[in-house]
């Protein structure tokens, strides 16, 4: 009953009753999540409250990424799931899952990531220049201030002494959101706003700004925003999730690897400044890369499916 209502609802009523998914699924696994971290953690309610807020204490950071984890399931995976099995007559045969990227694919959607790192460097510098009007000066301390906490929240994470905490962190912050945010926002969302709009390029970016809104760091909002276009292109054209999740995936893995491997302070004053206004001539050069990757990917993808249409 529920699918044959839904599935013949308009875009909107279907978009309504994904965010109740979500909000429903976020509060059950939230509450449960709590509930189990008490004896997992040996911690008490009160504690719950105080230990995340020092971040130099590993039992906090424990803490941190176990919620996180909770998170990733309970506001994208879970939610995306039901959703598509309950509203979609062909349920997760939509994102094409046995249609598995061929190597040729997968190595261009690789040297696509990393040539988008100095254009995505140089977009959060013009992001994090931005300045609200006077009359905003409380919303722009705010939203800096929040993303300050980010910040630290991101550095706490990325602390890793050992291989096993790197390949921890490479599950938490490049696979799960990899997959989750994926499924909501290319696999349901996408889907949604290009019946809504009826237009392919108008889904793709509505999906791309509520993609990069929804993850509440406002100072890095363009270079988000381009990340999730360019991954509903590559859901569009290749009418498969695989693309957007190995591409969501290596964006994030590269990040975790490189904090591994050099350290956040390199990170920081090396790769973070690849594209910057000292080296913009990397951010033009990164460009000019990324779109003819992203042209060998169309012309590619289009020969062998034959449609660029993605499903509606």
């Amino acid at each position: 009953m529920p699918q044959q209502f839904l599935g013949s609802a308009s875009p909107f009523i279907r978009f309504l009753f994904l965010l109740f998914l979500a909000l429903l699924s976020f509060l059950v696994l939230s509450i449960a999540g709590t509930l189990i971290a008490i004896p997992l953690f040996g911690v008490s309610l009160t504690d719950l409250g105080t230990l995340p807020q020092n971040l130099n204490n590993p039992d906090a950071i424990r803490l941190l990424k176990y919620l996180q984890f909770v998170q990733s399931f309970s506001l994208f995976l879970i939610p995306a799931l039901l959703f598509l099995l309950i509203v979609r007559d062909d349920g997760l045969r939509s994102l094409r899952l046995k249609k598995f990227p061929g190597m040729f694919q997968i190595l261009l959607v690789v040297m696509l990531m990393m040539a988008l790192v100095p254009l995505n460097n140089l977009l959060a510098e013009w992001n994090s220049n931005i300045h609200l009007p006077d009359f905003l000066g409380n919303v722009e301390n705010w939203i800096r201030n929040m993303e300050e906490k980010a910040t630290r929240l991101t550095e706490a994470f990325l602390r890793m002494d050992n291989f096993g905490s790197f390949l921890f962190n490479l599950v938490l912050i490049a696979v799960l959101p990899a997959i989750g945010e994926e499924l909501m926002f290319r696999g349901a969302i996408q889907p949604l706003m290009q019946s809504w709009t009826r237009n392919v390029h108008a889904g793709i970016w509505i999906t791309a700004f509520l993609f990069s809104f929804f993850h509440f760091q406002f100072l890095g909002f363009l270079p988000r925003l381009l990340l999730g276009a360019i991954f509903g292109y590559l859901f569009s054209w290749s009418r498969s999730l695989w693309l957007p999740v190995l591409a969501h995936f290596v964006n994030n893995g590269m990040a975790v690897t490189f904090y591994y491997v050099v350290g956040q302070q390199e990170v920081e004053n090396s790769v973070d400044k690849i594209g910057t206004a000292e080296t913009g001539a990397y951010a033009l050069l990164g460009g000019s890369v990324v779109s003819g990757i992203l042209f060998v990917l169309y012309r590619h993808l289009k020969s062998h499916d034959g449609s660029t249409r993605s499903y509606s």
